[in-house]
């Protein structure tokens, strides 16, 4: 992967294509990685959408449509990059291609960065502050308002700066995601935007509230021990951050590269950026994971969708 845009002006997203992954342990990681992702993610979705309790939760709203996404790097973005893997070049090679894959992979990526800000910022309200949405006019104003402007707002940034006429990008199809960037990436508007803003400010807003709703259930672990209520809180904690971690883990350090590339030597760690661009995904593919040990009864669900389990209690029911 490399970048296609060498205008003099900005190549702080550029990857050396001297130094990449193996392509065939790429694709068997991407492959075997996605299809687990998806099964998970189908399995997840389901459940938060069948389950009228799990659906009317406030706290699942985010992690519904954060999955909706997912689905998109599974069946879209990653089946893209496999294609490209096993041929070498990016098919069909047409520009109209490329912007949509350029907006699932970097729109729906930092989409999910500032859902997940928002998400943690929720989680507080959930837990602590439940009387700001105990009313529909509350919810309305603290809940579905803020997803709707997040979601309006995202699409709106990543369809101006990719399919506007802003700027002219030029397509390379013998090199994965068709060069890695829009042309957006040489206006410092839209540039500063995305790393500073849905990028670093999204990681650090993310460890701050996540750090802080620790702090806040661990104090009310004393005060309301052992109760249902504490354990509750609990879940909805520990589901959050790790949520957040997972994230920050895959994805702080493509964010760091990117701040100091984009301010400083466009060549800095060049060595480790084409690493540390694939270990990015991973921040979108085991976010179903999470979402799965996170489920309330995963067991018994499971256990559900054992067709010999089912065959054996048919077998011991009695007749009439």
């Amino acid at each position: 992967m490399t970048s296609l845009i060498t205008n003099g002006t900005s190549d702080w997203y550029s990857i050396d294509l001297t130094y990449q992954i193996q392509r065939t342990l790429h694709f068997s990681l991407f492959l075997i990685s996605d299809v687990f992702a998806f099964i998970s993610s189908v399995f997840v979705f389901y459940h938060l959408v069948a389950d009228r309790q799990l659906r009317n939760a406030l706290h699942n709203h985010v992690l519904i449509i954060i999955l909706l996404l997912i689905f998109a790097f599974e069946l879209i973005d990653i089946p893209l990059h496999l294609q490209f893997l096993i041929t070498g070049t990016v098919r069909p090679a047409q520009p109209i291609l490329c912007l949509f894959w350029w907006f699932i992979d970097w729109g729906f990526y930092y989409t999910i960065a500032v859902l997940l800000v928002f998400a943690s910022i929720e989680r507080h309200i959930v837990i602590f502050h439940s009387q700001l949405i105990a009313t529909k006019r509350k919810r309305l104003i603290f809940h579905y308002f803020p997803l709707v402007v997040i979601i309006l707002f995202m699409i709106t940034f990543y369809s101006l700066a990719i399919f506007a006429p802003i700027c002219e990008s030029t397509f390379d199809y013998t090199v994965d995601l068709c060069g890695t960037h829009a042309c957006y990436g040489t206006i410092p508007f839209f540039i500063a935007v995305e790393q500073i803003g849905f990028g670093a400010i999204s990681s650090c807003l993310i460890a701050i509230f996540n750090m802080a709703l620790v702090i806040r259930v661990v104090r009310q672990k004393y005060r309301i021990h052992r109760s249902v209520q504490w354990k509750k809180q609990r879940k909805l904690a520990l589901q959050m951050i790790a949520l957040s971690l997972l994230f920050l883990i895959f994805s702080l350090p493509l964010t760091i590269i990117y701040l100091v590339r984009l301010f400083g030597p466009p060549d800095w760690a060049t060595e480790v950026l084409p690493i540390y661009f694939f270990l990015s995904y991973y921040a979108v593919l085991l976010l179903p994971y999470v979402c799965l040990g996170n489920l309330p009864d995963l067991w018994k669900k499971l256990k559900k969708c054992n067709p010999r389990r089912r065959r054996r209690v048919a077998a011991v029911e009695p007749q009439p």
